[in-house]
């Protein structure tokens, strides 16, 4: 299989990741934290890794990749999340106080 090709499949199995994986806002206004994980993705994560792996036919390099591409990507949203869950704390604060002055 030429490069071009290969490279062409690996975007497609992680275009498909992010379409699956991607922050609503239900994710980031749930206040439950992700289940037990496997090397920091939950088991419900690497599940759709196999899938994928299995869709898409990659071998182990491939597949490396994929992994490697759904860690970043999945540990980036919870950062996300937690970085929108304390801007969200302030911003209630900030209208709290303002509140019992009025």
């Amino acid at each position: 299989m030429d490069v071009e090709t290969r490279k062409s499949i690996l975007m497609d199995a992680f275009e498909e990741l992010k379409a699956k994986w991607s922050v609503d806002e239900r994710f980031l206004s749930s206040k439950e934290e992700e289940p037990s994980t496997i090397e920091g993705l939950p088991e419900s994560k690497v599940n759709d890794l196999l899938q994928l792996k299995e869709k898409y036919k990659l071998d182990e390099i491939g597949f490396v990749f994929l992994v490697g591409a759904a860690v970043g990507f999945y540990q980036g949203q919870r950062n996300v999340k937690s970085v929108v869950r304390e801007m969200l704390s302030t911003v209630n604060e900030v209208v709290n106080i303002f509140l019992k002055k009025a």
